[in-house]
């Protein structure tokens, strides 16, 4: 999972040094932890493994930040697609980014990658 993990952070733009390998593995133990816990199982469910990957970078990338070690002005977010077109229907994202900073661009994306609301209710096992 590591490597797909430093494969999502490079797809974002970011490097990854040999000194975050510690932080990543902590972060993924973590992350692991709290699925496992919230599902009562023992492994992540393959369904599962996409959204544990955007948890670590998330808490990376908010640790990063926390630690002052990211600068957030640096960071792209012209990328991230507003309006999608497949065949005759159109989709406009109702997000108004331009009254947005670049770190409360950076927040919101912080938000939907750390998964805060998902509910594993359709993972949950009973444990006697």
């Amino acid at each position: 999972m590591l490597d797909k993990i430093k494969e999502r952070l490079r797809a974002l733009g970011l490097s990854v040094t040999m000194e975050d390998d510690f932080l990543l593995g902590f972060i993924s133990d973590k992350v692991k932890s709290h699925i496992n816990t919230q599902t009562n199982l023992s492994n992540i469910p393959v369904p599962l493994h996409h959204i544990a990957i955007d948890m670590v970078v998330g808490e990376f990338l908010l640790m990063k930040k926390s630690m002052g070690q990211l600068i957030i002005e640096t960071l792209d977010f012209g990328l991230i697609a507003k309006t999608v077109q497949d065949g005759d229907t159109t989709v406009t994202y109702a997000i108004d980014d331009n009254n947005l900073t670049a770190e409360a661009q950076f927040d919101v994306f912080i938000s939907y990658l750390r998964h805060e609301g998902f509910d594993y209710i359709a993972y949950r096992v009973i444990k006697w």
